[in-house]
């Protein structure tokens, strides 16, 4: 799995956001296992430290200018909760000028939270350049009108064309940012159909955009581990076109090499229990029974599907049947 993952994902931990720093923590840890690649550029590093300070200050004056000051009817002050209130007020006050005076001192050190984990990350990675001739493209691609870019700036262009070199040909690129040049105008949850199109042609396979870590997140990973594995994806489709039942007991003997399966591919093992013959028929058989009885069974309370309860049902009913006997 190849992602990106676009500087203003990594300056919204310095500023409002409602996404988790340990979001990011578990991309890059996939990158690290080699269960994702995650693509980084010189122009990501650079845009990120000429604009990080920008985004702080802009955090800071937001956060300054909050009021922790209530007003009150004249009627309400003869109520004791008005002199509790009063007091309460002049505790944020205190607070508030102490965690200034503190996040100040750390971020000039670099020692946010956020920072220590992007230095992290940074030591760690590679980054790709930018050569002359991806700098020359980026440019003449700006000049054209083509997207990526926007504001007379190429750093969206240089960073669509390092992926476009080294990405291998055949694998999708799944790109994590809240920049609307990657997006259609017309439905804004879906990639550009420029860079579509160019993408399908160059490399033969497909761009995935999400705006946010959380949405890339949830569609990759359920909180346990990451669990994106190509090979493991394959066997799950071939699942769901197993064309006999040896087959199906072929198939169901590789998926048993791997540990782990997230919500998201049990329920597509479900489905294929549910729509394949099969594999329905045998969900009963020693091996089926057992797969699905380690994989599925422990996710009942988190499916909704009633089909995926009747062969969880089914799966369990032989389980019970066998320990009885």
């Amino acid at each position: 799995m190849h992602v990106f993952i676009d500087t203003n994902i990594l300056l919204t931990f310095f500023h409002f956001t409602d996404e988790d720093l340990d979001s990011l923590h578990s991309v890059f840890a996939t990158h690290e296992h080699g269960s994702a690649t995650v693509h980084l550029t010189s122009q990501i590093k650079d845009e990120f430290r000429r604009n990080r300070e920008g985004k702080i200050k802009d955090a800071l004056k937001r956060f300054e200018q909050a009021k922790f000051k209530t007003q009150f009817p004249s009627f309400m002050k003869s109520y004791d909760e008005y002199n509790l209130i009063k007091k309460l007020e002049v505790e944020l006050l205190k607070h508030k000028n102490s965690i200034l005076q503190k996040v100040g001192e750390d971020i000039v050190e670099h020692k946010l939270v956020a920072d220590k984990l992007l230095i992290d990350i940074f030591e760690k990675s590679e980054f790709k350049n930018t050569s002359n001739e991806i700098f020359e493209s980026a440019q003449r691609r700006m000049l054209i009108g083509n997207p990526p870019g926007k504001n007379q700036s190429i750093g969206d262009a240089i960073n669509w064309l390092i992926l476009l070199k080294h990405v291998p040909k055949g694998k999708d690129i799944h790109i994590i940012s809240s920049d609307g040049d990657f997006y259609s105008a017309i439905d804004d949850s879906r990639v550009h159909p420029f860079l579509q199109e160019e993408w399908r042609e160059e490399k033969k396979s497909e761009v995935y955009v999400y705006r946010m870590l959380s949405k890339f997140l949830s569609e990759h990973f359920d909180g346990v581990a990451f669990s994106y594995d190509d090979g493991k994806i394959e066997l799950i489709e071939d699942l769901a076109d197993s064309a006999s039942f040896s087959q199906t007991h072929a198939v169901i003997s590789k998926l048993e090499t791997h540990g782990y399966f997230s919500l998201k591919e049990v329920e597509k093992i479900l489905d294929a229990a549910n729509a394949n013959s099969q594999v329905g028929w045998i969900v009963t058989d020693y091996d089926v029974s057992d797969f699905l009885h380690r994989v599925a069974v422990p996710r009942r309370n988190e499916l909704t599907n009633p089909d995926h309860f009747r062969v969880i049902d089914e799966v369990s009913s032989e389980q019970a049947e066998r320990e009885s006997e």
